[in-house]
């Protein structure tokens, strides 16, 4: 009878600890980044994109959110603009491949998320899955918004087989998550 008392304490005890590390609803809402990810992808790389969104989403437990999924040809539909990403917690990701930097230079301008003098908004993120896209992005006559790390690469070599799990384990995903996370 003891031991059964013991175990049934023991299991009360982590149970409260395990819920003591967990933040409150209310915490994660304020803390909660809301990210608006345009992506550039045909319909064989978008079950790509939606593999990275879920390994984004479910790697930060809630504290990540992507709010909107839009890809450039819908251009048009991008619900956001300067005065969204100047709010608190957002975000907005870049999902690009080479092909597609002119298209986003394009909606840089058009939803304000650079200057006029072509200075990146700070809370402007670039990621590729593939081949380093260093030397056209920014794109010409667009300047870094941030002197910390927007720009992120996973490097991996086949792109159209990614998974969730893959993202998941890439050190990219933490950092990237890491930078999102000091955004105000």
């Amino acid at each position: 009878m003891g031991n059964t008392e013991s175990a049934k304490k023991k299991q009360e005890t982590v149970k409260a600890s395990q819920q003591r590390g967990k933040p409150s609803e209310g915490k994660l809402l304020i803390k909660t980044k809301n990210i608006l990810l345009i992506h550039s992808s045909n319909s064989a790389q978008l079950q790509v994109v939606r593999n990275f969104r879920y390994a984004l989403t479910a790697k930060t437990e809630g504290s990540v959110h992507v709010t909107n999924f839009v890809s450039i040809v819908d251009r048009n539909k991008i619900p956001k603009n300067r005065e969204w990403l100047d709010e608190r917690n957002n975000v907005v990701l870049l999902c690009f491949t080479a092909d597609a930097v002119e298209q986003f230079q394009n909606i840089l301008l058009e939803k304000e998320f650079a200057d006029q003098n072509g200075q990146l908004h700070s809370k402007v993120f670039s990621i590729t899955f593939g081949e380093s896209l260093s030397s056209l992005w920014p794109p010409k006559g667009f300047k870094r918004g941030s002197t910390d790390l927007r720009d992120f690469h996973f490097g991996f070599s086949e792109v159209d087989k990614l998974r969730p799990e893959d993202f998941e384990n890439s050190p990219r995903l933490s950092s990237l998550i890491a930078a999102i996370k000091l955004t105000s």
